[in-house]
C-alpha cells in the first residue's frame, strides 16, 4: 500500500504558528490521521505550551527544522524569473543549527527527533555532503527531507524519486525522503493564495498518478501558508481523506522509518542467501 507522507514545516516567528498548531491538531485527531511536525527551535520556543498540547494527544510527532532556518547548502534557482541564489550557513554554523536543534527539542519537549528537515531543500539532497551527513549521525538522525528540487533546483520533483538511504556514502542508516511534487507555499502562491480549490485539485492529481504508480508521497506543507485563507485547515482534511479513498496509507514518518529498514534488512537477507 503507498503511503501519504504529511510532513509540516513550521518556522515562523508570529502567531500563525499557534493557529496552525490548534488547527491541525483538531484535523488530525478527528480523522485519527498521523503526521510529523518538523520545528524550527526559534519557533518552538515561541510556542512551547501549545507543541505540548500537540505532542500530548499523540497523534503528531515533532522533529527539527534547524534552530533558525540557516540553509546547509547553497541553492541555486533556475525558473522562469531567471537564477536567484539562496547562500548556505557556514559548516560551523550549520552544526550549531542542528545542534541546537535538537537540545531545544530535548529540553522543551523531552524529544529525541531523529527526523530532520533542510531548509529550502535542495538537488540530490546532501548526497554530495558527508560532512554534513555525519553531522547529522552525530546528533541522532535517522531520516531526512532535503531533496526537494530537482536539477534546476526549483520544483517539481519527480514522484519516482523515492526515499532512499544513504548508503553508497556511508551512512545506510539514515533516509532520505525526496519533498514530491511542489512545496505548498510555492505551488499556492502561484495559484493566487485565496484560490484553495484549485490546489486541492492540484494535489488530488498527484495523489492520483503516486496512487496508480504504487509510489510514496511524500507530502510538504508549511505553518504560515497552510492556515493562510484556511484557519481550520479543511483542504488538508479534504486531502487525507482522498488519499485514502485512493488506497493510500496516511502515516508519519517515524513508522515510515522503521517500515523501510525492516524491508531493507529482508532485502538483504534474500540477497545474501
Amino acid at each position: 500500500m503507498p503511503k501519504f507522507l504529511i510532513g509540516y514545516d513550521v518556522e515562523s516567528q508570529d502567531e500563525s504558528t499557534e493557529m496552525f498548531l490548534k488547527a491541525a491538531s483538531e484535523v488530525h485527531k478527528n480523522l485519527e490521521a498521523k503526521a510529523s511536525i518538523f520545528i524550527v527551535g526559534k519557533t518552538l520556543e515561541r510556542n512551547v505550551a501549545i507543541a505540548q498540547e500537540v505532542l500530548e494527544l499523540g497523534d503528531m510527532e515533532f522533529h527539527q527544522h534547524t534552530y533558525s532556518h540557516v540553509l546547509l547548502k547553497t541553492v541555486v534557482q533556475e525558473n522562469e524569473e531567471g537564477i536567484t541564489i539562496f547562500p548556505s550557513g557556514s559548516f560551523e554554523e550549520v552544526c550549531e543549527e542542528i545542534s541546537k536543534g535538537q537540545k531545544v527539542l530535548r529540553n522543551l519537549l523531552g524529544v529525541d527527533g531523529i527526523g530532520f528537515t533542510a531548509p529550502y531543500n535542495y538537488y540530490r539532497g546532501l548526497s554530495d555532503r558527508l560532512d554534513l551527513l555525519e553531522v547529522l549521525r552525530e546528533n541522532g538522525i535517522k531520516f531526512v527531507r532535503s531533496a526537494g528540487r530537482n536539477e534546476r533546483d526549483w520544483q517539481p520533483v519527480p514522484f519516482e524519486w523515492q526515499p532512499y538511504f544513504y548508503e553508497p556514502q556511508g551512512f545506510p542508516e539514515i533516509l532520505e525522503c525526496p519533498l514530491h511534487g511542489w512545496q505548498d507555499c510555492i505551488a499556492r502562491e502561484k495559484l493566487g493564495w485565496n484560490n484553495i480549490a484549485e490546489y486541492v485539485k492540484w494535489v488530488k492529481k498527484d495523489i492520483d498518478y503516486a496512487s496508480a504508480k504504487q509510489l510514496d508521497f511524500v507530502y510538504c506543507s508549511h505553518d504560515w501558508s497552510s492556515i493562510r485563507h484556511d484557519p481550520k485547515l479543511e483542504h488538508i482534511a479534504e486531502l487525507i481523506t482522498y488519499a485514502r479513498k485512493k488506497g493510500m496509507d496516511v502515516t508519519n514518518y517515524s513508522t515510515y522509518y522503521e517500515e523501510k529498514v525492516a524491508e531493507h534488512k529482508d532485502r538483504e537477507k534474500v540477497s545474501n542467501n
